[in-house]
């Protein structure tokens, strides 16, 4: 028997595999497709500044969390498998940074300074030392708001995922891909077994953190968990030289460079189901941004385009608590923009939840009964 099984092989369910793994236990992960090869591969990789206070709310002690262990996790993947996941601190700067709904981690960027977080507003002249390539419009000029923290970092996600994977064969994890699941079997309160379309899988415990798919899983099991998907849209160019150093932000778009030279450019926030496709109409809207606050990007080659779909909950937090009803089975979903970012301390903290251990930080805004939409009871049914 497998004590304990993650069913989805995304950042979150990788890490919280890793967590468990590293503890001792003997763990199989099920993945519907290819490990990875979902939101977490799709986004951009950006890990942004943050510190664990213990005077901060829940949700920013998970991003400090978070942040102090991708430094860490980089270095230890590395060194058990040998694969650079591209870990490097870049920085980011944020020209006239607004809140995106539903994303509890846009920062007001003027108080970060006083929580510990290093954030400068940026005179023209110092943002075009720091960043000369990027292009000031006089609009710009009119009311310059352009903010940089330094220690945001990045990291190569496919990489990272990749490394992820093989440590978790190193330590003997059984990773089971292209396995579909078809039906939960259930005693009373107790959750005995899933059977997929590549067999039957028993277990102790198990952890459903599929992403935007985890609501298909619990509706199996009676409970309607208010996730959906937003699909992102994403373009990688080609470039003769690096042009940037840092991060871009503008609004909800993005550029990423690379250091092998490529630059990431992004996203899009569309509410339009499981349709996994790229428009022309999006990718030309990424394209325009990108050139117009980098010109020099107007002789940058698209080398591909790709969707991915993040998992949104209702209020942009995510789902990390018991199943109700269930005394062993766990829900890990929901984190929407930031799943790679917060895997490593969503594992953490989920390694403790089911352990019994101390919690890092209080878990009341994670619940899933913290709002009246979440986990509502569909009834019982022939599972």
């Amino acid at each position: 028997m497998n004590q304990f099984a993650v069913i989805g092989g995304g950042a979150v369910g990788l890490s919280i595999a890793y967590e468990f793994a590293r503890s001792g236990c003997k763990v199989v992960v099920i993945e519907r497709g290819l490990c990875g090869q979902e939101a977490s591969w799709a986004g951009g990789g950006i890990l942004p500044a943050a510190v664990f206070d213990p005077k901060d709310h829940a949700y920013e002690k998970l991003a400090g969390l978070s942040a102090k262990l991708h430094r860490q996790w980089a270095e230890e993947l590395k060194a058990a498998t040998g694969i650079d996941t591209g870990y490097h601190r870049c920085g980011e700067i944020f020209f006239k940074h607004e809140a995106i709904s539903g994303d509890p981690l846009t920062r007001d960027l003027p108080s970060l300074s006083a929580r510990g977080i290093r954030a400068e507003l940026l005179s023209a002249k110092a943002l075009k030392h720091l960043e000369p390539n990027l292009a000031i419009a006089p609009a710009d000029l009119d009311d310059l708001q352009v903010y940089h923290t330094p220690n945001s970092a990045q990291i190569r996600n496919p990489r990272h995922l990749q490394a992820l994977k093989a440590a978790l064969l190193q330590m003997g994890v059984s990773v089971i891909e292209q396995a579909e699941v078809q039906s939960f079997e259930v005693k009373g309160d107790y959750l005995h077994a899933v059977q997929t379309t590549a067999g039957r899988f028993v277990a102790d415990r198990f952890c459903l953190a599929a992403g935007a798919w985890t609501s298909h899983l619990t509706n199996r099991l009676d409970c309607a968990l208010p996730v959906k998907p937003i699909r992102g849209q994403m373009a990688l160019l080609q470039m003769e030289e690096p042009l940037l150093r840092n991060v871009v932000h503008q609004g909800g778009h993005y550029l990423i460079p690379r250091l092998d030279g490529r630059m990431l450019v992004g996203s899009t926030l569309e509410d339009v189901g499981f349709e996994k496709k790229t428009t022309d109409a999006a990718i030309a809207q990424l394209l325009q941004f990108a050139k117009t606050r980098l010109p020099l990007l107007r002789d940058a080659s698209v080398e591909k385009c790709w969707a991915g779909f993040r998992p949104a909950s209702p209020d942009g937090y995510p789902f990390i608590d018991a199943l109700p009803g269930f005394a062993n089975a766990w829900v890990a979903a929901g984190h929407f923009r930031w799943g790679l970012f917060l895997s490593t301390g969503t594992a953490v903290l989920m390694k403790q939840l089911i352990q019994g251990e101390d919690l890092s930080l209080p878990l009341d805004d994670f619940r899933l009964t913290r709002n009246a939409e979440s986990m509502m009871p569909l009834g019982r049914s022939d599972r």
